[in-house]
């Protein structure tokens, strides 16, 4: 499945006192087993791009097309889109309202006028990819659960509807460090082992730089920047520009370099950043201190 956005722009309250011009003239294109990374800073148009993928926002000029046909006019299904696009909001865990686990991500599916066999085949595959044992957690209230496991049974309730395309906004917001590393843990087993493709948008930069393979820039409505992430996050002075920031692996490098260790200032993943460091340090073995 691909999803390629034709010059789409949007305005909100148009014609209005209060227009603005949230997206302008984007154009890319998400084709099947990627996994993209978007990011910018607050009111660079991330949510409104992500929610123009699955048809909760029609462009006021330009076309969203999905394997070749277009969804964005009158005639575009939406509701064979949102099948297809699964997107979970920032926050998820307010959409929670069922009273069992259970329900809740059989919500969906049981909309779809599945059985019951099929249904609860999906809740069960769908708690298995959060890491929520079925047995144990199906008749618990969703309320009674931390905030991660919260968060998990609602990107479970959109994994039940088996999309092709998995989309979440910041969906690590808010959550400890432990809570943070199940999430994303979860997302990246669905990407390798179900080849779902995923759209992760975050203002963490260690997060999209250890997991997408693509990573789109966006800035005052308009996508500066659409790359892997070696080219975009060696780009620090670009990204300084516009108010973002490399992964903190890229600073260290650069400032051991500075320091005189001879590294790679161009690494920002913690393992290679790791290999790199022990193998300057042997090499440089009894030659002068660092100048820190």
């Amino acid at each position: 499945m691909s999803v390629q956005l034709i010059d789409v722009s949007h305005i909100y309250a148009q014609g209005t006192p209060f227009e603005f011009a949230a997206l302008k003239d984007i154009h890319f294109s998400i084709e099947k087993d990627e996994f993209i990374g978007i990011i910018g800073h607050t009111g660079s148009g991330k949510s409104t791009l992500i929610q123009h993928l699955n048809g909760l926002l029609t462009p006021t000029q330009g076309s969203v097309l999905v394997d070749g046909v277009e969804m964005s006019g009158a005639k575009g299904d939406k509701l064979a889109l949102r099948r297809k696009v699964g997107l979970v909001f920032q926050y998820a865990e307010h959409q929670l309202f069922e009273e069992t686990i259970y329900k809740d991500i059989a919500f969906g599916p049981k909309n779809l006028g599945l059985t019951e066999e099929e249904i609860e085949n999906r809740v069960k595959d769908a708690m298995e990819v959060v890491g929520l044992d079925f047995d144990t957690y199906k008749e618990r209230s969703p309320f009674e659960l931390s905030g991660g496991q919260m968060r998990r049974v609602a990107i479970a309730g959109v994994l039940s509807m088996k999309p092709e395309i998995l989309i979440l906004d910041e969906p690590t917001a808010g959550l400890d460090p432990y809570g943070k590393e199940d999430i994303l843990r979860s997302i990246n087993q669905l990407h390798e082992k179900q080849q779902t493709t995923v759209v992760l948008v975050s203002h963490n930069m260690d997060e999209v730089a250890t997991l997408a393979d693509r990573v789109i820039v966006m800035s005052k409505g308009q996508i500066l920047m659409d790359a892997p992430p070696a080219e975009v996050f060696t780009q620090v002075e670009k990204l300084d520009e516009i108010g973002l920031s490399a992964p903190d692996i890229l600073y260290l490098m650069r400032a051991l370099k500075k320091a005189g260790l001879d590294v790679d200032d161009k690494i920002f993943m913690p393992e290679e950043a790791k290999e790199d460091i022990l193998r300057a340090l042997k090499s440089g073995e009894g030659k002068p201190c660092l100048k820190i």
